[in-house]
């Protein structure tokens, strides 16, 4: 059964990236959770999507520009649902105190607006003083990003992430086992377009993990859990249960 990834937690029920999301994909019983982390100005690492918070709350500003406490006097939930009024950014400490039950924790962190990468490190120690090392999969589309992961341990399990968009798609694809290699992954997260059984079975013959994104329909759940995908990134994590279950 692959498992059931909730993406930014139950996003469609919650703001994303809240914890009222990750609680809700708690109650339903998900296996896994994907967020998206950045660090501020005062190098505190927050739990966002964009590199600004001017979709997602009431402010505006790029999150590497603003101070922790800028942040939290923001409103992440008002957006949504006049319901989650008064919603905060969370910090990657209190999203990992949510994640002690879980099978995976995939955290993806996105590219600096600079290039550095010091995020990369202060995800894996904090990881490891909650115990979660051993479930954390740390995702980006940046190479560069994902080296610093094995530099700072060279048994952080790291996934790419891509899209068509990707210049090295041609290159991933001609031999997914010795571009794994090449770049220390340990898992591909490519654009659910990509995925097919033989995609899945070469994966797996060179023991690379594969969860695509995002995955939210029926027919590609049903497909996904036949061909013995790890798991999957979705904005349906119910349905997904569901689909999982009858497997």
């Amino acid at each position: 059964m692959s498992l059931v990834i909730s993406h930014r937690g139950a996003n469609k029920l919650a703001p994303e990236n809240t914890l009222p999301a990750f609680e809700l994909s708690l109650s339903l019983g998900v296996d896994g959770f994907e967020n998206d982390v950045h660090m501020t100005r005062d190098g505190v690492i927050v739990v966002c999507h964009d590199d600004t918070v001017d979709r997602t709350s009431n402010g505006h500003g790029a999150i590497e520009s603003l101070t922790f406490d800028e942040l939290r006097a923001l409103d992440f939930g008002a957006w949504f649902d006049p319901k989650f009024a008064g919603t905060t950014i969370p910090t990657l400490e209190e999203f990992f105190a949510l994640c002690g039950s879980l099978k995976v924790v995939n955290v993806e962190i996105k590219r600096a607006l600079d290039g550095s990468t010091p995020i990369a490190a202060g995800v894996i120690r904090m990881a490891k003083r909650f115990g979660l090392f051993g479930k954390l999969i740390i995702s980006s589309f940046d190479l560069d990003m994902l080296a610093a992961c094995t530099r700072e341990d060279a048994d952080t399990c790291t996934a790419l992430l891509y899209d068509p968009r990707n210049p090295l798609c041609e290159e991933i694809h001609d031999d997914l086992g010795a571009f794994a290699k090449k770049h220390n992954l340990k898992a591909y997260h490519p654009m659910i377009a990509f995925l097919s059984r033989d995609y899945i079975e070469e994966a797996h013959e060179a023991g690379i993990i594969v969860n695509p994104w995002t995955v939210n329909q029926p027919h590609q759940m049903q497909f996904l859990r036949d061909w013995g995908c790890d798991g999957v990134i979705t904005d349906q994590p119910e349905l997904a249960l569901q689909i999982m279950q009858e497997g």
